[in-house]
């Protein structure tokens, strides 16, 4: 081969390095003569390929070394993700969905809370390579041996609605999304049993329970959530005093462990217990049986209160030993009751509180018999309780609603731990104290839940913050771990683990008992393909250097430190601390093109997931890019000018317009006006989005029967002639039964 042949040759193979690696087509000139055949080539267009070889655009390099620190896609990684996506959809059932796209595969970067960018990226590559929605449990076993053989991490995910980083990605991998596999599966009555797939939400299964007077033994506030996520993450919850965590309800699983293989777990078998509220270490479920209950007849909630937290918790404690049987007890502090109040003034305009604002005990009973019994032991002072009917009515209808007080804020942040009952009050002290030095407002609530021996209290403390305040959000972050702190030097631990807890994994479990679930996990992971890298042990990017904070001895040392500091950090939280506020004023959709409506409920968003449960688009399409949450995530990205491609933003466009998202909403945001808004940003930046339109037109014709028994929906007729870029309003159905 001549040198001309090898030159070419030579910078040929460049051109493509540099095209596949930094996404850099050549110089005009350079590309002219690479097209060529020539072998003859002159001097200067010699000269020209070997500066062509020899040197490269630094900008070009740095850009890409950014992109990998900022664990954005580089034109490499975009190569390496389409060709996994294309050997994974093969193997795969028709009907299962692989998301290669980033703002999609990004927005499966977190869960319920947000983590500011630089933490989450000097510990952690969140953004997953890919995004699977499987179809089935062979889908599900299919992944698991496809990403075991590849050296690939899977990351089980069901609604997102957990705030500790369960379901969040740690090193790029594959999230399984489990959501769409929602089916309930058989309701038996006569075993008084309920066969479900892992992402079936706990509205759902209630409602077809319902059809058949059953009911759930217990289930989450989150209605919204699914039933393998509240498995795995400790399913501590409503009617739990009487029938106890979920853990008492499960009565088989199947599940797919991390080589593919499928296992039946029933009660009798002791790997069942490994499953309950460690997050998908140990495998990913794909079936669940639950036992259920005959549908109660009675429904009372009662109110008490109380002069201090002790003299309520004191009172639960001798109800525990009393043999009185409520099916939920709950206590609410002075602080939270006063919330109420203020977001029921907020809502209804109206100047007279709703509920008491004292120390409270809130109980349910289902049996008329049990509840009269009980104000009969009460010596005396039932006129109390009759005096806060309409209090006690309210608190527990709004039971599903956790999270709505982030409506008065722009951000809502909390704590969850398990603590001894004696150590309650003084744990809630400790918490107001250090919440003045942060002039944070924090709230209490105790959830009593039924164990094997005694009863369990799940703690838990929320407060308002501002996301878009960086200092104040981040010293918010740092109050929380100081409440977790404060429990574990109290005898506690915490309720989740996840990543950010992990720190203090060690006091949730027995002598013993750590030693042997890591034990499990060798058996059951060893190439810890399942969520590695978080609940056992923290692991991240540049040699684990930043997560060496996260060590659990030099993480209690920095805690102890900023805990003795708090008068002094408490300073810069004040400075930094958003103004306090008991109204909302909501933009309007004119207000700077709707940028400020869009902001403002983005912020407000708490990402509960729950109008992705009620949204028809989404049964439809299967696709979170069509939800409210994510529709607001991407105004976000629009706000910030992200990357953000034209399929990602055509999506938001599949939508009704039909209103069940507002009417589930925890802070009653107003989605549909924000829709509109978002719409017109997209066809201003991106064109008209009539091809989409026209497809999802074409799919609700074909599903006009399911939406309409489903979700009470009238689907208007329209010309399949007509180029229409917006969806035409659906109205509710004077026939249909409704969601």
């Amino acid at each position: 081969m001549s040198w001309h042949d090898s030159l070419l040759a030579r910078a040929r193979k460049t051109a493509s390095r540099r095209q596949r690696i930094y996404d850099l087509d050549p110089s005009p000139d350079v590309s002219d003569i690479l097209a060529r055949d020539e072998t003859d080539l002159t001097i200067p267009n010699s000269f020209r390929l070997l500066a062509f070889i020899l040197f490269s655009s630094p900008l070009r390099k740095i850009k890409l070394l950014w992109q990998n620190l900022a664990d954005q896609d580089t034109p490499k990684r975009i190569h390496q993700i389409e060709l996994l996506a294309q050997e994974l959809r093969s193997q795969l059932g028709e009907s299962s969905r692989v998301v290669t796209r980033f703002f999609e595969r990004r927005n499966y970067s977190r869960d319920l809370a947000r983590v500011p960018a630089l933490m989450e990226k000097l510990i952690y590559r969140t953004t997953p390579y890919l995004v699977v929605q499987p179809q089935d449990e062979r889908d599900i076993s299919r992944i698991l041996a496809f990403c075991s053989s590849k050296g690939l991490s899977v990351f089980p995910r069901g609604a997102a609605s957990f705030a500790f980083g369960g379901a969040v990605p740690t090193q790029n991998g594959v999230v399984v999304d489990l959501s769409p596999m929602m089916a309930i599966i058989e309701v038996d009555p006569e075993s008084q049993t309920v066969r479900v797939q892992p992402g079936a939400r706990w509205a759902d299964v209630a409602a077809q329970l319902e059809l058949q007077d059953l009911a759930p033994k217990s289930s989450p506030t989150s209605r919204f959530s699914t039933v393998a996520g509240w498995i795995s993450t400790g399913g501590m919850g409503l009617d739990s005093y009487a029938f106890g965590n979920v853990s008492h309800a499960v009565a088989e699983v199947r599940v797919a462990r991390a080589d593919g293989q499928i296992e039946i777990l029933s009660m009798q078998d002791d790997s069942l217990r490994y499953l309950f509220g460690t997050e998908g270490q140990f495998g990913i479920l794909t079936e669940v049986t639950l036992r259920v209950r005959p549908k109660p007849e009675h429904s009372s909630p009662l109110l008490l209160t109380f002069d201090t937290p002790a003299h309520a918790i004191e009172s639960i404690t001798s109800l525990n030993t009393s043999g009185h049987q409520p099916t939920h007890v709950v206590f609410f502090d002075k602080a939270f009751m006063q919330k109420e109040n203020i977001l029921f003034r907020e809502h209804t305009h109206l100047s007279d509180p709703i509920v008491p604002e004292k120390d409270t005990v809130l109980l349910h009973f289902e049996d008329s018999e049990g509840k009269e019994k009980y104000l009969s032991s009460l010596n005396g002072n039932s006129q109390q309780i009759l005096e806060n009917r309409v209090a006690s009515r309210y608190l527990w209808s709004d039971r599903y609603f956790p999270l709505k007080a982030q409506r008065l804020s722009r951000g809502l942040l909390g704590s969850e731990v398990v603590l001894p009952s004696d150590e309650i009050p003084r744990y809630i002290k400790k918490v107001q104290k250090l919440g003045r030095h942060f002039k944070i407002s924090p709230t209490a609530e105790v959830i009593v839940c039924r164990e094997d021996e005694g009863y369990t209290y799940l703690v838990i403390i929320a407060f308002n913050c501002d996301y878009s305040r960086s200092l104040h959000y981040a010293l918010s972050l740092l109050f929380i771990q100081l409440l977790v702190r404060l429990a574990v030097r109290r005898g506690g631990h915490p309720y989740g683990i996840g990543i950010w807890n992990t720190p203090f994994v060690k006091s949730k479990f027995a002598d013993g008992q750590l030693s042997r679930f890591k034990q499990k996990k060798e058996e059951t992971d060893p190439q810890a393909v399942l969520s590695p890298n978080k609940f056992f042990k923290i692991k991240g990017r540049f040699f684990s250097i930043p997560a060496l904070a996260l060590q659990p001895q030099i993480f209690r040392a920095i805690l102890a430190v900023c805990h003795f500091g708090a008068p002094v950090l408490g300073l810069v939280a004040k400075l930094t601390a958003p103004e306090q506020t008991e109204h909302w004023k909501v933009p309007g959709a004119d207000d700077e093109q709707g940028k400020r409506l869009l902001f403002e409920c983005s912020q407000r968003c708490t990402s509960c997931g729950a109008c992705i449960s009620v949204c028809p688009a989404y049964h439809i399409t299967q696709d979170e890019l069509v939800t409210g949450r994510t529709k607001l995530r991407m105004a976000e990205t629009m706000i910030s000018e992200g990357p953000l491609q034209q399929a990602e933003a055509f999506a938001p466009f599949q939508c009704l317009h039909c209103g069940l998202c507002e009417e589930v909403c925890q802070t009653r945001l107003p989605l549909r006006d924000c829709y509109l808004v978002l719409e017109d940003w997209v066809e201003k930046r991106f064109g008209s989005p009539t091809e989409t339109v026209a497809s999802f037109l074409e799919r609700l014709d074909q599903n006009r029967e399911f939406i309409n028994n489903v979700f009470g929906l009238d689907i208007p007729d329209w010309s399949p002639e007509e180029k229409i870029s917006r969806v035409p309003l659906v109205e509710r159905s004077q026939e249909g039964e409704g969601a």
